[in-house]
């Protein structure tokens, strides 16, 4: 992995200081050499309130800001800054396009696993916040959400992948954070226990061609079989310290949406250790995904295969349904024909 791949702006948006410390290592850890961390802290003042009434509370978060400075590894530029607006997410976009950032840095404070209702796991709700959810649907760069459980000694990093360019990006992250920290990489992908063993093989040998490609090694490749895909991820899950993924590529920016995918936010809220989720500032369309298929070693290509003969059954049992009759339905044969 060159160092071009990485960020060379990255700005981190801190409700809370006391909470930046594992943001402020993750962001040393993506950062391209020679580039800068910003550290911004928003102050909301409500409409109809004259903006210069935030001042005192801006001279308050620039002392807490100060803090930060304490947790940057030696040889990274941070600098802090301040801003007053009415609404915290346009103060976000507008400070990332001023600094021309290349990654905004989240943390995220959604609920805890095993904190959620039962009515809430079987009816999923976006997990995001306000401002979060809204610099997403900006897009003014890469953006990454941390859910933080706490980062001491790493030593194993997990990233789950299915291909597309999220999944590129969460890989060129989980690469980086693995040299930083001195951790192992685990390159999974799950498959179903009932796939051909043709099929298995396929997913195996492209796993690895798109994990050398975009790690130089091919060896963190990992095949899992699993009956379902973010139970097995939590499995595996429960051994590292850090866990990257990218979003789904069904993920939508509509409103209501999960903005990274149901699978994605799900590993989020249910992992023990701190999970960050990574969404590319460009869109991928169906045309990205089907022109990647055509390409015999890609992971797209594998999971076209996977996915068609997983819906094999799905398909005759939906024929076998409408071209079943009941007996009764030949009392009429005349009306039966037409």
């Amino acid at each position: 992995m060159t160092d071009g791949t990485l960020p060379k702006s990255i700005v981190i948006p801190l409700a809370n200081p006391r909470t930046a410390a594992d943001l402020v290592r993750i962001g040393a850890a993506l950062l391209q050499d020679g580039g800068a961390i910003t550290a911004l802290s928003i102050v909301e003042v409500p409409e109809g309130v004259q903006l210069s009434e935030g001042a005192t509370r801006a001279r308050q978060a620039r002392r807490l800001l100060q803090r930060v400075l304490e947790f940057v590894p030696e040889g990274v530029e941070l600098r802090t800054v301040v801003r007053i607006g009415r609404r915290a997410d346009e103060g976000i976009v507008e400070l990332a396009a001023e600094e021309e950032a290349d990654l905004i840095l989240f943390g995220w404070g959604g609920p805890d696993r095993g904190r959620r209702s039962v009515a809430e796991k079987d009816d999923f709700q976006p997990v995001f916040s306000p401002t979060i959810d809204e610099v997403i649907r900006e897009r003014p760069c890469d953006i990454a959400v941390v859910k933080q459980r706490g980062i001491g000694d790493v030593s194993r990093i997990l990233a789950p992948v299915r291909g597309g360019p999220h999944a590129e990006l969460a890989l060129r992250y989980a690469t980086s954070l693995a040299h930083a920290f001195e951790a192992d990489l685990d390159v999974l992908n799950v498959v179903s226990p009932e796939l051909e063993a043709s099929i298995k093989a396929k997913v195996a040998r492209n796993l690895g061609v798109f994990v050398e490609r975009h790690t130089g090694d091919a060896s963190s490749a990992k095949v899992v079989e699993g009956e379902d895909v973010t139970e097995t991820i939590l499995n595996e899950a429960a051994d590292a310290q850090v866990v990257v993924m990218g979003a789904t590529a069904t993920a939508i920016d509509s409103p209501g949406a999960p903005l990274f995918g149901q699978l994605v936010e799900h590993v989020a809220q249910e992992a023990a250790p701190t999970v960050i989720v990574v969404k590319t500032r460009d869109v991928p369309t169906r045309a990205t995904f089907v022109e990647r298929a055509r390409e015999e070693d890609s992971m797209e290509a594998a999971e076209q295969a996977a996915n068609s003969l997983r819906s094999l059954p799905a398909k005759v049992d939906r024929w076998f349904g409408e071209s079943s009759f009941d007996y009764t339905e030949f009392s009429d044969l005349k009306r039966l024909v037409e």
